[in-house]
């Protein structure tokens, strides 16, 4: 998930960018649109289409890298919850499909100074083609303790990403996040991981039944909230930081080249 939040600061960052550089000239002439849209919202569609495929650039100045692929070489983790833990580490560890999303909803409210977003990723996968893990969960009865070593491979289908935030000028004359609010949503999860417990057929199935389960019950109605707060604390205060030391001239001439007043077809790597 933390990559996807990544996705999500980058692409924010970016918009906030636009949003404070277009608005003088762009949203005082709106012209209105079917289904409520304005020529503005088009034109952030149109930028969003950039992002994508920005994300194979990834954006140095907020510290945010390559999402498209992601890709490391190697990474360990060491995580815990309520009533499980994970320690281990991922070889070749590979994301895709945070490209690749459509767009449902993207307006900006010209009086509110609010953005409100809906973006849907039809499938985001995440592989490694060897891991290490040790493991403990009570989740489901007495605690169990279990070990792995062999690929990684887990897909999130139907992943949905909406809500809104406001921006408003700071005093260092950048801009800063207020009411972010967000709310992820999922279809279902396929988990293919390998070399539980040895190899054995019965815990594998066990294994890939119980992720999914937990992957799927993070997402219900019930964590929304948690998900949420997890999401922002993330977000937000990279997000602000970027945005308090930005330099606007310079950002909006690297990303938009404002100068031929057109937005990049190509990357900018």
């Amino acid at each position: 998930m933390f990559k996807f939040v990544q996705f999500v600061a980058f692409a924010i960052i970016l918009l906030a960018v636009v949003l404070n550089s277009c608005q003088s000239f762009t949203l005082g002439d709106e012209k209105i649109l079917p289904e409520g849209r304005t020529k503005f919202d088009d034109d952030l569609r149109e930028f969003m289409e950039f992002v994508k495929l920005q994300m194979q650039c990834g954006y140095e100045p907020a510290g945010v890298p390559p999402l498209a692929p992601y890709h490391e070489e190697f990474a360990e983790f060491n995580v815990q919850g309520g009533g499980w833990s994970l320690k281990g580490n991922l070889t070749n560890f590979l994301i895709t499909g945070l490209n690749e999303f459509d767009i449902v909803e993207l307006h900006w409210n010209n009086v509110l100074q609010k953005v409100t977003f809906d973006f849907k990723f039809p499938s985001v996968s995440a592989y490694s083609s060897a891991y290490k893990l040790n493991a403990i969960t009570s989740m489901f009865g007495p605690a169990v303790g279990f070990y792995g070593n062999g690929v990684f491979s887990l897909e999130l289908i139907n992943l949905r990403a909406h809500g809104s935030f406001k921006l408003r000028p700071n005093l260092s004359g950048g801009l800063t996040v207020w009411g972010f609010n967000t709310k992820l949503e999922l279809g279902s999860t396929k988990s293919k991981t390998t070399g539980i417990m040895g190899g054995s057929i019965i815990y594998n199935k066990l294994f890939n039944s119980w992720v999914e389960e937990f992957v799927n019950l993070t997402f219900e109605e019930d964590n929304s909230e948690a998900v949420s707060d997890f999401v922002e604390h993330l977000v937000v205060p990279r997000l602000n930081a970027a945005l308090k030391n930005i330099s606007l001239v310079e950002l909006i001439a690297l990303i938009m080249g404002l100068a031929q007043d057109v937005i990049p077809t190509e990357p900018m790597c």
